[in-house]
């Protein structure tokens, strides 16, 4: 791994904003999914985002962590509650892995995203790569729109 996986992820995030840099060229962002060790990248790369997108979370916290359990309540597309095990396998352990995250459990999150990226025809890794981005996006934007601050390394 040439590149430090804050870089990968913070090119990733520029693209899924809206950057102008081309995701396939050789400068491009998507060659975390390429190479003999894309494995390896893809694994760290969604460790910090995940990692980005529940530090942000916290930052609606209005207690200290260490006083709360968090919990996601996940809606479909017409707002109906999503059961977390009846998600695809990749998916499940993705939202276990933010949970783990935001509550205080890194071995956790490093367990479950080792199930993310099991290596499984059924299941693209794109899929869960393209679900943490838009989790992170999603939390730079509330953080913008609420000025609260986002990671430095992020921007």
């Amino acid at each position: 791994m040439t590149e430090h996986p804050r870089g990968m992820a913070r090119r990733l995030v520029a693209v899924t904003r809206g950057g102008g840099a081309d995701p396939r060229g050789t400068d491009g962002a998507l060659d975390v999914l390429t190479g003999p060790d894309r494995h390896e990248r893809l694994t760290a790369v969604l460790h910090e985002l995940v990692v980005a997108t529940a530090d942000m979370m916290l930052l609606r916290a209005d207690t200290p962590v260490a006083e709360k359990a968090f919990v996601l309540d996940l809606r479909d597309e017409e707002g109906q509650p999503v059961v977390v095990d009846q998600l695809d396998p990749p998916v499940r352990a993705l939202v276990r892995a933010l949970l783990a995250e935001l509550n205080g459990r890194p071995e956790d999150t490093d367990f479950q995203l080792s199930l993310a990226l099991r290596e499984d025809e059924r299941y693209d890794p794109v899929d869960v790569l393209v679900l943490a981005l838009l989790w992170t996006v999603g939390s730079i934007e509330w953080c913008e729109e609420n000025d609260a601050p986002t990671p430095g390394w992020l921007v």
